[in-house]
């Protein structure tokens, strides 16, 4: 393991000269002008039509908190949470979303997602910097891009992913310390999976231990390079109460571990069938670490890559951030011969360049004229059926709909909405997300709609709960499109009913 560690740091010193041994010669190198190819890659993936249906609440909750000058404390959009406590930990993602959409419309989020994607592709790109040639660097890269390419939509967890990127860079030695003061605030105030920065470092820690007692024979002794960072890193968490929530953003994780309920049956907290190309790209990079570790790899890398791949394994939510581990993980091991390791200069690294600003250029003018927000997926149509009759987002409507649509209700109607649920697993009472899988998977469908009250159904019309609505007496389809139905009480007279008509 030690000839590859000095041999890395001699093709560091390479790169730093001309092939001929003189001094640095001007123009870009092929590795700077492939990373740059990276980043124009990424920003391709983070600048597409905007689908997440989480990022619409997002941006609506930025909106009703700029425009009532404070973050909301207590549910703003469902009827069924009873205006219980909320906290907003992604306040800071949604500000940032709602200001760029006031000052230059949703593209400018789009513009502004591709951006971030573009920059956490460059420093991917940094941290495979001990593979060599040029080729496997590439190749270890692109199983990441594939996993990340269905995950690094418009959400705050992007912001978690920089930050959590720039943490492994801290690891590595390839950023400062001084750099996780403002990671770990913005970290803490975007996105809740922040402790995963304490476990990072751990397992980081206790891998070099491992390899000092096995290496050196010496006694279990507390890592110090990790210890230092673990320290910066405590100072930024410190920092970071210095918000508008205060401490309780360092609670929430807390009681979203305490409340594993809530997430049965959501689909990205569900392990891995590896049925696509990212989980089978996944699996390859599993593939990868078992290999190294078989070769002789560092502890201080081989144990976190087993941590987080066992993450990645437990829920498909976790892929990204396990397949970066597992990326510093392989990178070191992979020394093959190969012609070209990255100080080349010349025509091909200035004609990549030529191709990333051309890029750039035509992915501007892309972004401008295809579609920004995609509402393909949700009945923006009933819902404006509805809307005309004043049956959505009124104070005595009670509706009753999949958590998505309510998801695009609160984009709609902001604090008016008043949804059944949206997808905000982790804040409604366990009774409502009980009852909404009795919806989607079958039960008695007319108890759930007898506790809610409910006086307006907005369903999809190709499941077992939309059959029983056509079939019920005490319910009539007042309106069906290509794929969703409305239903109102059958009850006469009826206020609804003459509404509908």
């Amino acid at each position: 393991m030690t000839s590859t560690v000095v041999w890395a740091e001699d093709m560091e010193a390479e790169n730093n000269q001309s092939p001929g041994g003189d001094t640095p010669r001007l123009g870009p190198t092929l590795d700077l002008a492939t990373g740059w190819l990276m980043a124009l890659l990424g920003m391709f993936l983070g600048s597409r039509p905007i689908r997440d249906n989480s990022f619409l609440t997002h941006l609506a909750t930025g909106d009703l908190s700029r425009t009532q000058g404070r973050i909301p404390l207590a549910d703003p959009y469902s009827y069924t949470g009873g205006g219980a406590d909320w906290t907003v930990q992604s306040w800071f993602a949604s500000m940032v979303y709602s200001f760029l959409a006031d000052m230059a419309g949703v593209v400018s989020i789009q513009i502004f997602n591709g951006v971030l994607v573009g920059l956490v592709m460059l420093m991917l790109w940094k941290l495979t910097d001990s593979a060599r040639p040029l080729l496997a660097r590439v190749l270890i890269l692109v199983p990441v891009m594939v996993i990340g390419d269905g995950q690094w939509s418009p959400r705050p967890l992007l912001f978690g992913l920089l930050g959590f990127v720039v943490l492994l860079q801290v690891l590595q030695e390839q950023r400062s310390v001084y750099w996780l003061i403002p990671v770990m605030w913005l970290w803490v105030n975007s996105h809740g999976s922040f402790p995963i920065a304490f476990v990072l470092i751990g397992a980081f820690g206790l891998g070099r231990m491992i390899d000092q007692r096995t290496s050196f024979e010496k006694k279990w002794e507390l890592p110090q390079p990790e210890m230092r960072v673990l320290w910066w890193t405590l100072l930024g968490l410190g920092l970071s109460m210095i918000n508008p929530l205060g401490p309780r953003l360092l609670v929430f994780p807390l009681r979203l571990l305490t409340n594993q309920e809530a997430l049965e049956g959501v689909s990205e907290w569900a392990s891995p069938d590896f049925d696509s190309l990212a989980e089978r790209s996944f699996l390859a990079l599993i593939i990868g670490l078992l290999v190294i570790s078989r070769l002789g790899a560092r502890w201080r890398l081989v144990v976190p890559g087993i941590l987080f791949a066992v993450s990645g394994l437990l829920a498909t939510r976790n892929l990204s951030l396990a397949s970066i581990v597992l990326l510093v993980a392989i990178a070191p091991s992979l020394q093959f011969k190969g012609s070209l390791r990255g100080h080349e200069q010349g025509f091909l690294p200035r004609a990549l360049l030529g191709l990333v600003v051309a890029g750039a250029v035509l992915g501007s003018v892309m972004v401008r004229q295809n579609e920004t927000l995609s509402l393909a997926l949700y009945p923006v149509e009933e819902i404006d059926w509805l809307q005309e009759r004043g049956l959505i987002a009124e104070p005595d409507v009670n509706i009753v709909q999949r958590d998505y649509v309510g998801n695009y209700m609160d984009y709609r109607f902001g604090s008016e909405a008043r949804v059944f649920m949206d997808d905000r697993f982790d804040f409604f009472p366990q009774q409502v997300l009980d009852d909404h899988r009795i919806l989607i998977r079958g039960g008695d469908f007319a108890e759930v709609l007898e506790r809610y009250d409910a006086n307006v159904i907005l369903w999809q019309n190709d499941d077992g709960f939309a059959a029983w609505l056509a079939e019920a007496d005490a319910w009539d389809i007042a309106y069906e499109g290509e794929n969703w139905l409305i239903a109102l009480p059958a009850t006469s007279p009826d206020v609804m009913q003459e509404q509908a008509g």
